[in-house]
């Protein structure tokens, strides 16, 4: 990866070996804003997300002697901010659970997101998901991890990940719907007045 500062990622990484804090400062630069994302998309709240990028940050600057590959920086990064978020949900016990498990047959959801939806209203919304669901559907559907992989990060059973999923998935979907039907009653009146 090409830095802005000309340096490249490999480089930065050997300095930041080194104790170079400006190498530090130009790596957080670089990836902050994205693992911060991933930090408010799996936790809902800014502080926590906050929270969780100091310690990443501050955790991968004292580690990266262990960093064996120095092109691997931003995976690595990603890694620990994600574990750090299970971390914190392990420890506020909020997953939901108690759902039925879904079978392989019926697994459409009724109310699918339509690919139009606007990306930062979705965004908002996943925010308003219960903990355990939010944090199922970023890593799924967002960083792409596989069910297994999740059921193995939560301590949980794949099928509990499959199913706290699709609920997810299906809150959204109607979260979505609510709003677009308020839009349009809104719509409706403002014609119906004008």
């Amino acid at each position: 990866m090409e830095i802005k500062s000309g340096i490249n990622e490999t480089s930065l990484v050997s300095l930041c070996k080194r104790g170079d804090t400006k190498a530090q400062y130009v790596l957080y630069k670089t990836y902050s804003k994205a693992m911060y994302n991933i930090a408010i998309r799996m936790t809902g709240s800014k502080e926590n997300a906050e929270d969780i990028l100091q310690y990443s940050f501050t955790k991968a600057f004292m580690e990266i002697q262990k960093l064996h590959d120095e092109n691997a920086f931003g995976g690595w990064l990603k890694r620990i901010v994600i574990n750090r978020c299970i971390d914190e949900t392990r420890k506020k016990k909020h997953f939901f659970t108690g759902y039925e498990a879904i079978s392989e047959q019926h697994k459409e959801i009724e109310d699918e997101i339509d690919e139009n939806t606007d990306p930062e209203l979705v965004h908002r919304l996943i925010k308003k998901l219960p903990d355990g669901a939010r944090k199922i559907l970023v890593l799924h559907a967002i960083e792409g991890m596989k069910h297994a992989e999740i059921a193995d990060k939560l301590q949980i059973s794949e099928s509990t990940a499959k199913t706290q999923y699709f609920r997810a998935k299906q809150l959204l979907g109607k979260m979505i719907k609510g709003l677009e039907n308020e839009t349009e009653k809104i719509s409706e009146r403002k014609q119906v007045n004008a």
